[in-house]
């Protein structure tokens, strides 16, 4: 069996997930000024010390006091203030150890979008980061490794492209060995390209690049081909045979170094795992990114794994709050209960792999089919979905083609599937998207543990049809904006428009007409002049139909002998009347009156359409005179 995953060597941290709405600390460590050394951690800091005794170095994650929420879902203040407290942290750290950051390339690394740093130190600095009041955890930066023949049809990927829906438009990020971008399966798909790699594999043996020619594969000829098998199963495109997203671009991170242990194989730290997340999320403003792809990982988790591993799962949440899935290998341990890190994230899309046909016995000897368990794969009834992973044909450098097994070859099916989706949907969230796959996904289940259980095979084809085309069409002399509100967000039209939804979403629809107009009326899903409330079944029509809007003037007279002004307020504007005015608005309009006495005079009332009241709201359903009396002290 090809085996393309990550052994894990050690990874403990004390931290507990942000939540999207405030910035709160990622560890629980009360109130004290620096590391909380409880007996984990304590016992994680002696261990720590002894690598680096013995090493005379060792690398660390330091988590930064610096309070994080994912940064997509701040607004534009409070994300800038996020950045700022960690840019300051990181910088202030960088200072006091800039003796580390001087003893080679890549020794301090930080990271603009996460509260985390990478740092290699000696015994005396691990000691003072310990103590520093900046840092808030530390844990081991460690090594990992890596963990089309007849799929797509499986997954009824051919049905979603006759439908129009093949990822064009849309972006996947590949973080792995690199991809060979001359391929003709990849022919003009890498569109960006980064590498981080502590060994040197960046170009002219840096650690770190993002120019053209970054993410070429390594160069170690059989473990480098994994990056660019994995990228044609996610968007690759043939005469044949194509990738799942065939339509889609690819954006190509290479992370991996060479195995110090073992020249013959590579590894990637976890940091520059994180440097690529990182440089994903710097990118979604320039390019559709639909989906990330990992297949690595390691270790065994039988639950989510987010307190373990802050930064990881602070890495992902950035990313799925701008709407970035992250999709990842499950692992090939053969696992019938766990699945590995950082498939273990509870943001993240972990997949587990099937058959896609009966290939002979599989590495186990068990028989295989369609649709059945691949005998490697781990699974664990939270694994997100399943996807075809065995006897999968695909690119490799070269301009070849091999057939590899593994769920390092499940995840890109999933990755893909992503991108075929956001192009249905552009601004549908991960976890809807999710959800169609999950509700309309072929269950299959895993008998090779004690208790079976079922998930989902993503079937794209069936997903798609989880979102339906709600067509607003505005009519008539007059013009205005419409707005649909979902718990997702407000989307607004200014003109005839399709808006893509969810099957079971609640929707809010409103117009505001624009000035000089009025609504008439709604015809289709809605009707009368109101807001209007529906969730939608199914693929919806809704027409707002517009006339000249009816005005009347609302007259003020100042009277008194005293001075003052009197502020005309609207949802729209406002007006400021210092002497006798006449204001003209539109039909229905809500008009707030405030009356400001200069200095030495006083208010004393209104009179007319305001009566007697103190605060005066008019609805403007006709022509309409108000006063109002100040006198002099």
């Amino acid at each position: 069996m090809r085996s393309f995953f990550l052994v894990l060597l050690a990874a403990i941290v004390l931290a507990s997930p942000a939540r999207a709405a405030d910035r709160t600390l990622l560890a629980p460590f009360g109130a004290a000024s620096t590391l909380d050394m409880t007996p984990a951690a304590a016992g994680l800091l002696q261990s720590l010390q002894k690598t680096a005794a013995a090493r005379g170095h060792v690398k660390v994650i330091v988590g930064l006091r610096v309070p994080f929420a994912a940064d997509d879902a701040l607004d534009a203040a409070p994300r800038a203030a996020q950045r700022q407290d960690i840019a300051a942290a990181s910088g202030a750290l960088r200072a006091r150890f800039a003796a580390a950051a001087a003893r080679h390339r890549g020794a301090v690394q930080s990271f603009d979008a996460l509260p985390f740093m990478a740092m290699d130190v000696t015994g005396p600095e691990l000691a003072a980061l310990a103590a520093d009041p900046l840092v808030l955890s530390l844990s081991p930066d460690f090594k990992l490794r890596r963990s089309l023949a007849e799929s797509g049809p499986l997954i009824h990927a051919p049905e979603a492209w006759a439908e129009g829906y093949s990822g064009q438009g849309q972006t996947i990020a590949i973080l792995d060995t690199g991809v060979d971008s001359t391929h003709p399966f990849l022919a003009g798909k890498v569109v960006s390209e980064a590498c981080y790699s502590k060994g040197g594999y960046c170009p002219q043996g840096t650690t770190s690049s993002t120019a053209a020619g970054s993410a070429l594969p390594c160069p170690l000829a059989e473990p480098c081909a994994h990056g660019t098998h994995v990228a044609g199963i996610a968007a690759g495109r043939g005469e044949s045979a194509s990738g799942i997203a065939r339509d889609a671009t690819l954006i190509a991170i290479q992370v991996f170094s060479p195995d110090p242990s073992d020249p013959t194989d590579i590894t990637a730290w976890y940091s520059d795992v994180l440097a690529g997340l990182n440089r994903v999320y710097q990118l979604r403003n320039s390019y559709p990114i639909a989906a990330v792809n990992l297949s690595l990982g390691g270790g065994r988790y039988s639950g989510t794994c987010d307190r373990a591993y802050p930064a990881m799962t602070a890495a992902i949440a950035n990313l799925r709050s701008a709407g970035i899935a992250t999709v990842i290998a499950a692992g090939n341990e053969y696992y019938t209960d766990s699945i590995a890190f950082p498939a273990c994230i509870s943001s993240a899309i972990s997949v587990a792999a099937v058959s896609d046909s009966d290939w002979g016995p599989c590495f186990d000897g068990t028989p295989t089919a369609a649709d059945k368990i691949a005998c490697y794969s781990n699974d664990a009834p939270f694994v997100s979905l399943l996807a075809p992973g065995s006897s999968i044909t695909s690119s490799v450098p070269g301009g070849g083609y091999e057939t590899w097994h593994g769920t390092s070859m499940a995840s890109p099916h999933v990755a893909g599937a992503f991108a075929v989706m956001k192009q249905r949907a552009p601004n549908a969230s991960v976890s809807d998207m999710l959800a169609a796959f999950q509700k309309t996904g072929a269950p299959v289940t895993d008998g090779r543990g004690t208790v079976p259980f079922s998930r989902p095979r993503i079937d794209v084809a069936a997903a798609l049809t989880q979102f339906v085309t709600l067509s607003y069409t505005a009519t008539g002399d007059g013009s205005g904006t419409a707005s649909f509100k979902t718990a997702q967000g407000t989307t607004t039209c200014n003109a005839d428009c399709d808006i893509t939804l969810v099957l079971g979403t609640a929707v809010t629809a409103s117009i505001k007409p624009a000035k000089g107009s009025a609504l008439t009326g709604w015809s289709g899903a809605c009707s009368g002049r109101g807001a209007c409330n529906f969730t939608v079944s199914a693929a919806i029509t809704l027409t707002a139909s517009f006339g000249p809007a009816s005005t009347f003037d609302l007259t003020y007279t100042r009277v008194g002998s005293g001075a003052g002004a009197v502020l005309f307020r609207t949802a729209a504007a406002a007006a400021n009347c210092a002497e006798s005015c006449s204001q003209t608005y539109n039909q229905g309009t809500l008009v707030m009156l405030t009356a400001r006495p200069a200095r030495h005079s006083r208010f004393t009332g209104w009179s007319g359409a305001c009566g007697r009241r103190k605060l005066c709201i008019l609805n403007m359903s006709m022509a309409k005179s108000v006063t109002a009396s100040f006198s002099g002290r």
